[in-house]
C-alpha cells in the first residue's frame, strides 16, 4: 500500500524565524498589494465574513483577545513576580525614553517634523511594539516570564498611551472610551490566568492555543500592509525605521544585559511596529485638527516602517541568539550552583 507523502508545510514554516506568523504576514501583504494596488479591490470586504474576520484586520482584536486568554492560562501565580520584575521594567525603560524623545522632537521640529517625518508619525512609530510578533518569536525558547510580558506589552502598545500623550499637544483628552479599552484588554488575560490556576486541565488544553492563533494573526497584520503605498516613501521610511530600531532596541537591550543580566533577545523580539499604529494618526486627528494635514503621510511612512521592522525583527533575534543563546542564563546559574567554590560560600 502506497504511503501518502507529507508535504511538511508546518516544519518548513518553523525553519524561518517566527515563520508561523511571518510567512502568513508576507502572503497577506502580497494579496493586499495585488488587490488594492492593481485591481482596486478590497478582497476581504467583498468576500465578507467569516473570511473577512479570519484574514483581514477587522478580526485583529478578537485574535489578540484569544492570545491574551491563552497566554493567561499558562501563567502561574508564582511567575507573576518575574513577569513584573523583568517585563514591566523593560517596558518602562523603553517607553520612558521614547516619550522623552517624542517631547524633544516636538520642541525641535513642531508638528511638521523634518525630512517628511511629522511629529505624528514619529510618536506613532517609536511608542509602538508588535506584542503579537514578539510572542510568535519568543514562543519556542522564551521562559514563562518572557511570555507573561506579552500582556503587559500589548496593553502599553495599544492606542491608549500614544493618544494620551498626543493629547498634551492638542485637545485629545482621556475619556471613558479609553478607560474601557484598557479594561477590555486586561479581562481576557486575567480570566485565563484565573482559570489556568484553578484547573490544570484548562492549562493543558490551551497550552498550544497561541500556536494555532499566530498564523491567522500574521495574515491579519499582512492585510494592513500595501507594499505600493509603503514604498512610496522609501527615504522617509528608511530613516524612521533606523530611528525606530535605535530608540526602541538600544536602551532596552543595554538595560536587559546590564541590569537584568539576560541574553537580550526580548529587546530585539519586541523591536517591530504594531499594525494598530496605522490607525492612530486618524484617531489623533479626530480629536485634534492640527494633526489632520499629516495623517496621510504618517500612515504611508508607518506602513513602510511596519513592513521593514516586521520583516527584519525575526532575523535580528536569530542573530542575537547566536551571540547570546536563550538558555545562557539558566546554564550560568546552574554552573555557579554546581561549582565547588560556589558550594563553599
Amino acid at each position: 500500500m502506497e504511503t501518502k507523502r507529507n508535504v511538511n508545510i508546518w516544519k518548513t514554516l518553523q525553519k524561518v524565524p517566527a515563520g508561523t506568523m511571518f510567512v502568513p504576514l508576507i502572503i497577506g501583504a502580497i494579496i493586499t498589494t495585488i488587490c488594492e494596488g492593481f485591481l482596486d479591490l478590497n478582497l476581504w470586504d467583498t468576500l465578507g465574513n467569516p473570511m473577512k474576520d479570519m484574514f483581514s484586520s477587522s478580526g485583529q482584536m478578537l485574535i489578540i483577545g484569544l492570545m491574551l486568554f491563552c497566554t493567561g492560562t499558562q501563567l502561574k501565580m508564582s511567575d507573576i513576580k518575574d513577569a513584573m520584575h523583568r517585563g514591566m521594567r523593560l517596558i518602562i525603560v523603553r517607553l520612558g525614553i521614547a516619550y522623552v524623545l517624542c517631547a524633544l522632537f516636538y520642541l525641535a521640529f513642531s508638528y511638521e517634523g523634518f525630512f517628511g517625518i511629522s511629529f505624528l508619525a514619529f510618536v506613532c512609530a517609536v511608542t509602538s511594539a508588535n506584542a503579537a510578533l514578539y510572542m510568535g518569536i519568543i514562543s519556542p525558547f522564551g521562559d514563562k516570564a518572557d511570555k507573561a510580558s506579552f500582556g503587559i506589552m500589548l496593553i502599553c502598545s495599544m492606542p491608549l498611551l500614544p493618544l494620551l500623550f498626543l493629547g498634551f499637544y492638542g485637545e485629545a483628552g482621556f475619556g471613558e472610551a479609553q478607560i474601557m479599552q484598557i479594561i477590555s484588554l486586561i479581562i481576557p488575560f486575567i480570566l485565563g490566568m484565573v482559570l489556568g490556576n484553578l484547573d490544570m486541565d484548562i492549562r493543558k488544553i490551551f497550552a498550544g492555543g497561541n500556536a494555532i492563533i499566530l498564523p491567522f494573526l500574521g495574515f491579519e497584520f499582512g492585510s494592513t500592509i500595501n507594499l505600493i503605498d509603503a514604498f512610496k516613501m522609501i527615504p522617509q521610511g528608511l530613516l524612521l525605521s533606523v530611528l525606530y530600531f535605535i530608540i526602541v532596541i538600544t536602551p532596552s537591550y543595554i538595560f536587559e544585559r546590564t541590569a537584568l543580566h539576560r541574553p537580550g533577545y526580548a529587546s530585539f523580539a519586541s523591536g517591530s511596529l504594531a499594525g494598530v499604529a496605522l490607525v492612530i494618526p486618524s484617531m489623533a486627528a479626530a480629536s485634534n485638527t492640527m494633526f489632520e494635514p499629516y495623517v496621510d503621510s504618517a500612515v504611508a511612512v508607518l506602513a513602510f516602517v511596519l513592513a521593514i521592522t516586521n520583516i527584519l525583527c525575526p532575523f535580528m533575534v536569530k542573530y542575537i541568539l547566536t551571540r547570546h543563546p536563550a538558555d545562557e542564563q539558566p546554564k550560568q546559574k546552574e554552573n555557579r550552583h554546581n561549582h565547588p567554590a560556589a558550594a563553599m560560600k
